[in-house]
């Protein structure tokens, strides 16, 4: 009984990024959800409070994967470059699968009352934080083995968060100028400045 209620929160979670990603927090309704998850509304209410807890669970969902993420490709055997590569193409194709998302997920973009807000904005800075502690640990590993240069990890590490997500923003606002994540990458690894 405990697995089944598991897959229908998970489920209620999946059917309500999609929804509040397409819709908005504000003309998304309860029903909505409901109904595509194929549940009864009351159904919905014994797994969330209301729609803003709802909301609150679907964002920090959404981090706790990503960081899980970081956490499996941190452990796994090849070069650092290989690794932060893999994390790079991996986060741009599920931020492109999750695309009209984009706004539920960064706090400069969000329209919505102080009180959510009050309540995601922990979340997302710590899940952040979480995930650039995981990339500075891979960024580390790289100096360590003399793959990178002396740099401070945790800076390399918060550059190569934003890096991802501007070849992901490159990609929506300016398709035509051609960001894409091997060039943004290159630019990442290699720099502006020619080697002598």
């Amino acid at each position: 009984m405990r697995k089944k209620n598991q897959n229908t929160r998970e489920k209620i979670i999946e059917v309500a990024l999609k929804i509040f990603a397409k819709k908005g927090f504000f003309k998304t309704k309860v029903d909505d959800i409901a109904k595509a998850a194929d549940l009864a509304k009351g159904t919905l209410y014994l797994y969330f409070k209301d729609k803003e807890s709802l909301y609150v669970t679907t964002i920090e969902e959404h981090f706790k994967n990503a960081v899980n993420f970081l956490s499996e490709i941190e452990t796994k055997k090849g070069s650092t470059t290989e690794k932060m590569t893999d994390i790079a193409t991996n986060f741009v194709m599920h931020m492109k699968e999750l695309k009209s998302s984009y706004p539920m997920f960064t706090i400069e973009s969000m329209n919505l009352t102080g009180k959510i807000l009050r309540n995601i904005k922990p979340i997302i800075i710590s899940k952040l934080m979480q995930m650039t502690k995981i990339i500075s640990r891979i960024i580390a590993e790289g100096i360590e083995n003399g793959e990178f240069r002396d740099v401070n990890p945790d800076v390399a590490a918060f550059y190569f968060l934003n890096t991802i997500r501007t070849a992901f923003s490159g990609d929506v606002f300016m398709p035509d100028i051609g960001v894409d994540i091997n060039t943004i990458l290159k630019l990442f690894f290699d720099g502006l400045k020619k080697r002598r």
